[in-house]
């Protein structure tokens, strides 16, 4: 049995597969196995795989039935047949660093409790490599967090950057005990896992970047944003769905806190038709947030830090009170 199992599902990424194989087959740790999944492939990706499994015995393909089911369902197709003790993933565009394993083995070998770790990630541009740039989580990393705090933060109210898929390896009896990825997703679909680990395990969030999330224009993710049924920074219809997917998870789960309602009627207000009812709390602390958005704009950056949030909203009412006179 190896140590660690990768999964990667693919969808014509005949450009890009090579480079995400090869850096599985550079980690300094070797005691590896990979399951490349096709999820419907038309392109050179097969032939890829194909050959990729022949030359290296620890590379298993995984071959499609000709039907394209998602890659929340070539995920869990995967995670049926892999047989390691640590699961992490790799899309079939991007690309591990080679010390990724052995990094992250020792964080769980240093913290025994804990059943899922993640940590930054380098979004790359190879094109353009002025425009990469990684994950900032300095709050969240270097510790550990117990359930559901950061499902809370970084998920619901995304207070935090979003860990990417790549950046997170997880222990194998909490990966088969939640069930894998919801398949009902298309977008958000890796979000469906995080949910159900981060409400139920102790996480680690590490400070490492040990993967790269390539951009390029046929992603998933920019093909919705192209299409406006996504978007990273502002409201959109896609996300309706998840939280209320998060909302019922919670609930039918029996693990639903009052904080977690909190986070969702945060989260909600963004969204004027599916509003929750908000608390006076809940308003005076929205109300806090905005302020604290838009105190930049109305105070010189050196001054910004000594801003409470009381004296935030008594400097935003007092420019309303100017703009009305």
């Amino acid at each position: 049995m190896p140590l660690i199992s990768v999964i990667t599902p693919f969808l014509n990424v005949e450009r890009f597969l090579p480079a995400a194989i090869e850096s599985v087959r550079a980690q300094t740790f070797s005691d590896w196995e990979m399951l490349l999944i096709d999820d419907g492939s038309f392109d050179g990706s097969v032939a890829i795989a194909e050959a990729a499994a022949t030359a290296d015995q620890r590379i298993r393909f995984i071959r499609s039935d000709g039907r394209r089911r998602g890659a929340a369902a070539a995920r869990n197709a995967g995670i049926v047949a892999a047989s390691g003790m640590f699961f992490t993933f790799l899309d079939g565009d991007d690309i591990f660093a080679p010390e990724k394993f052995e990094t992250e083995l020792a964080i769980f070998d240093a913290h025994p409790r804990i059943k899922l770790l993640y940590g930054p990630t380098l979004w790359w541009f190879p094109d353009e490599p002025h425009r990469n740039w990684t994950d900032s989580m300095p709050r969240q990393s270097g510790r550990l967090h117990m359930p559901p705090d950061l499902l809370d933060q970084v998920i619901v109210r995304q207070q935090a950057h979003v860990p990417c898929i790549c950046s997170i390896m997880v222990r194998r009896e909490a990966l088969v005990a939640v069930g894998g990825f919801d398949e009902a997703f298309e977008l958000y679909e890796d979000q469906t896992l995080l949910v159900k680990l981060l409400l139920r395990y102790p996480v680690f969030v590490t400070s490492t970047p040990t993967s790269r999330y390539r951009q390029h224009l046929d992603s998933t993710s920019a093909k919705a944003t192209a299409s406006g049924i996504y978007d990273p920074l502002r409201p959109h219809a896609a996300r309706i769905g998840f939280l209320e997917w998060v909302e019922m998870h919670a609930s039918a789960s029996g693990l639903m806190t009052p904080e977690l309602q909190r986070a969702l009627r945060f989260a909600f207000a963004r969204y004027p038709a599916q509003r929750r009812p908000l608390t006076l709390r809940d308003r005076f602390d929205l109300a806090i947030e905005a302020a604290r958005r838009f105190a930049p704009r109305l105070t010189p950056r050196r001054f910004a830090r000594r801003l409470t949030p009381r004296r935030i909203l008594s400097k935003v009412f007092r420019l309303l009170t100017r703009a009305r006179k």
